[in-house]
């Protein structure tokens, strides 16, 4: 019996220990699966930030130049962004590197005005949302350019006369901006100048390339022009030419032949803008042509020849202001030598 008993006690007491072990088991099972299933579970999902949109591509474009038209000019602006939600637009404007705040408007546009002159603006733009998020735009800037002023103090003169025929006309004209100005030029008898003589001068002068009609009323006038599409037209300037300085050498003469000791009259007319002509060279009633440089205050005439056999040459200086001659001359009458000597004109 005590075996027995002592078998029974023995098989409960391990009995109890496999029920605790088997508890501990479940309780290490249940624990593996919460931690599994903790293990499992998703990550949180991160916020998504919202921001208004960059604002961007500029109209006018950054750097642009603009024409000046008027006063007050009305310059569009307009850029490109959207938000995801409502939107509105901080616009700056001025002419300050810092603009001022001028407006906020509910569209990608905006009306600027200018001043009385051109010059440098500056613009940006702060991008709004409904929930009250900004971004800014980088700091634009263009520049309305400014008309030249009227070209001015006209050389020759208003009114000028006695202008020489082979004259350099010279204006005067600036840009507010200092932009490099090209010039166009009229010039003619009408009192309106129509034709452009000079178109694109680099430079406030023109000298006129074919000699001027002497005695005669020319008009001109003169287009400024920046461009940038800013013109200005000058006013309408006349000048009066004077009489061409060969005819200075124009008239009745009274000629020496020292070695001769006489004298007779002689006349010369104008034979083209830099040789005159007589009709009674050596007092022969001989047609002579002389040639006169005033650059070179020379005059000549080149070998002729005359009826009767006779040929001759004649080379001198000239007097610019007084018209007086003096020169060398030979005279041949065939192959010999007929005479020779010293010819002094004197106007009359």
């Amino acid at each position: 019996m005590k075996s027995s008993e002592s078998n029974f006690n023995l098989n409960l007491i391990i009995l109890n220990m496999k029920s605790k072990i088997l508890f501990f088991v479940m309780l290490l099972v249940l624990a593996g699966t919460f931690a599994m299933q903790s293990c499992k579970k998703e990550a949180p999902v991160a916020n998504t930030p919202y921001l208004a949109a960059m604002p961007g591509t500029p109209v006018p474009s950054n750097y642009a130049i603009i024409p000046f038209t008027a006063s007050g000019q009305a310059v569009n602006l307009s850029w490109a962004g959207t938000a995801t939600n409502a939107i509105t637009w901080n616009v700056y404007f001025g002419t300050s590197s810092t603009p001022p705040k001028v407006a906020t408007v509910t569209s990608n546009a905006y009306t600027a005005h200018i001043g009385t002159l051109g010059g440098k603006y500056y613009w940006g733009l702060t991008t709004v949302d409904a929930n009250g998020l900004e971004s800014d735009s980088p700091t634009w800037s263009f520049i309305v350019h400014s008309a030249p002023t009227a070209p001015a103090t006209p050389s020759p003169a208003l009114n000028a006369t006695g202008v020489s025929n082979t004259a350099t006309l010279t204006w005067a004209a600036t840009d507010p901006e200092s932009f490099a100005l090209s010039y166009d030029l009229l010039l003619g008898t009408a009192a309106t100048p129509v034709v452009k003589v000079g178109i694109g001068l680099t430079t406030a002068s023109y000298t006129v390339p074919t000699a001027l009609s002497a005695n005669t009323v020319y008009y001109w006038q003169v287009i400024a022009k920046d461009g940038y599409g800013g013109n200005t037209t000058g006013p309408i300037w006349k000048f009066t030419t004077g009489p061409l300085p060969i005819n200075t050498f124009v008239g009745n003469y009274s000629v020496a032949e020292p070695a001769e000791g006489w004298s007779y009259p002689i006349s010369f007319t104008l034979n083209s803008t830099t040789s005159i002509k007589t009709t009674n060279y050596w007092a022969s009633g001989w047609t002579a042509i002389f040639n006169i440089d005033l650059n070179a205050q020379t005059y000549s005439m080149p070998l002729t020849t005359f009826s009767g056999g006779y040929s001759a040459v004649e080379t001198g200086v000239i007097n610019k202001t007084t018209g007086k001659m003096t020169g060398e001359y030979t005279i041949w009458s065939g192959t010999s030598v007929a005479e020779t000597g010293l010819h002094t004109y004197t106007h009359q």
